[in-house]
């Protein structure tokens, strides 16, 4: 094997059957070797940052490790937000990138960038290949710590080094990694057991790292008669489908989230980095479980410090708590709950027109298949979707949450759709992200990839609006000239859907969940629909009637000037 056909085997090995890039000189002995197999495919992307999300997304939804790939300069700078957001969100995926030949590497040669130290704040290990003698060792210590470390890693070849022969291959290219889980020492589960206990009023805060102990998780809520807060990340596993779960937290939950957090003694919390600090209880009790220790502390104060995994942790307070029988306060936040769906059953059953962004996520949620994975794009349609789009038990959910970038669910859904290639995936978008990257539909389409993408079009940037807002200022710089986002996809070859009314909504899912095409359905929303806050501060109305002051007063300012 060369080189490049040595690190492809490894990445076979590894369970990766995708390597999401763009050709480019750089990279030809890579693409070539994918070409001469038949297990793996090298998916062609319009854009290298596509390609990092759809690896990103395989890996958040599997566990996996995935693959991207670009050129020299430009080719591998592409691939930076889409690594971020792996990084951000501890997705193991492994980004190779082209170099220039080595005796011209540090001279300022054509496309020359130092990509490893670029890649190393993005990356978990960030390494150059030199010479053909330093592999298997390196690519084998990529893949290690970007599964140990749930992480992108980097290699960068040379061109001149990626075509060579290696002389020394091991039989197995599969580095021996420990699958055992955490467990904290006896001592600090009973000190954590001893607050759950004294707790009458225990909230479960529930991350994406508590997905492994789901049934432990949930064991301890109804146990304790905790009502369990999530995260967005994790209505992956959990929302409000399950009895005990009482929605998210903060501009992306509800009152009931808020609640449980003012009123509680104890918070427990679980797998979870809620970056938000105003959202968390002032004077309760706090538990921490994180398999990671730099993550405990790091948003607040932690009375009982519990290093490991969620589920053997879990367990293990199970086995030390006492049943609770006053149930009171998980029925109170209860009872906020359902008051509070009830009054956005109105919302999401509106047949105002422009249509509401409630009403479509209230009919994507209705239509979706029970095995559907989604998708979901950063803007106003994460709000809509944090609160309105039900995730059953066994569909799926993911989202670029701790980088909150732009254009992920697109990229995101090619990568989605290959790993899962029998389940529907759906995603969701607004009219700004999508239109960041949409050139990769056709991509869908070349791969007979039968996407569903549901586009909120309000024709602005409608998040930035709410931050403008926030700030006292009008909304400005925000407008978008959209093309007709229902032709530009039949134009690739795909099927558009156009909805400008409610009563057009049950058809329009019906089509695009029933055919075997990638699909657009471009639906026209209401662009003043404001997202509300849990709770209005004196300050938030303040900042809000200014911004409207303003917006009115700036047309007469411009008169003036004019």
């Amino acid at each position: 094997m060369n080189v490049a056909e040595l690190m492809i085997e490894t990445l076979y090995q590894h369970g990766v059957r995708h390597v999401f890039g763009i050709p480019g000189d750089a990279i030809c002995d890579f693409t070539y070797a994918l070409k001469s197999r038949k297990d793996m495919d090298f998916i062609l992307v319009r854009h290298e940052e596509a390609g990092a999300f759809a690896a990103a997304a395989q890996a958040k939804l599997s566990g996996e490790l995935a693959c991207c790939m670009g050129t020299a300069g430009g080719g591998a700078i592409h691939l930076l937000n889409g690594l971020y957001d792996a990084k951000l969100d501890h997705a193991p995926v492994l980004a190779i990138t082209g170099q220039v030949q080595t005796e011209f590497v540090g001279t300022g040669y054509h496309q020359e960038v130092d990509t490893e130290r670029l890649f190393s704040d993005a990356c978990v290990y960030s390494k150059t290949v030199m010479d053909e003698g330093q592999l298997p060792a390196i690519i084998m210590e990529a893949c290690k710590a970007a599964i140990s470390e749930r992480g992108p890693a980097h290699v960068s070849v040379p061109t001149n080094v990626a075509g060579r022969k290696v002389r020394e291959i091991p039989s197995n290219l599969t580095p021996a990694l420990s699958g055992a889980r955490m467990r904290p020492c006896d001592e600090d589960l009973q000190k954590a057991a001893d607050l759950i206990n004294k707790a009458s009023k225990p909230v479960i805060l529930a991350g994406i790292g508590a997905a492994g102990g789901a049934s432990e998780v949930t064991a301890l809520a109804k146990k304790i008669k905790a009502p369990i807060v999530r995260t967005l990340r994790a209505k992956d596993w959990i929302d409000e489908s399950h009895p005990d779960c009482v929605g998210g937290l903060g501009l992306l939950g509800g009152v009931p989230g808020s609640k449980a957090m003012d009123r509680c003694d104890l918070l427990i919390m679980i797998g979870a980095d809620y970056p938000y600090v105003d959202f968390y209880p002032k004077k309760a009790k706090t538990i921490q479980i994180d398999r990671k220790v730099r993550q405990i502390g790091k948003r607040k104060s932690i009375d009982a410090p519990l290093h490991g995994h969620a589920g053997p942790t879990v367990s293990g307070l199970l086995e030390l708590v006492h049943e609770k029988a006053d149930g009171s306060f998980k029925q109170e936040i209860g009872a906020i709950h359902e008051k509070e769906r009830a009054n956005w059953k109105s919302e999401e059953t509106s047949k105002n027109v422009p249509v509401r962004p409630q009403t479509v996520l209230h009919a994507v949620s209705g239509h979706a298949p029970d095995n559907a994975i989604f998708l979901c794009d950063t803007g106003t349609v994460t709000a809509w979707s944090a609160r309105h789009l039900i995730v059953k038990e066994e569909q799926r959910f993911t989202a670029s949450a701790c980088l909150g970038t732009m254009a992920f669910a697109l990229s995101g859904s090619i990568g989605a759709q290959l790993k899962y290639p029998d389940r529907p995936v759906i995603a969701l978008c607004g009219d700004g992200a999508f239109a960041m990257l949409m050139a990769d539909f056709v991509t869908a389409v070349r791969y007979d990839l039968p996407v569903t993408v549901v586009v909120l079009n309000n024709q602005k940037l409608g998040f930035i609006a709410l931050e403008q807002e926030g700030k006292g200022l009008p909304e400005h710089s925000i407008d978008l000239v959209n093309p007709d986002f229902a032709v530009f996809a039949r134009a690739c070859g795909g099927i558009g859907i156009d909805v400008h009314r409610p009563d057009e909504l049950d058809d329009a899912m019906k089509d695009a969940f029933s055919n075997d095409k990638a699909t657009v359905v471009n639906v026209f929303v209401e662009p003043g629909e404001l997202i509300m806050p849990p709770e209005i501060t004196a300050r938030q109305a303040y900042h809000f009637g200014l911004a409207k002051v303003r917006e009115v007063m700036d047309p007469v300012k411009e008169s003036i000037s004019g």
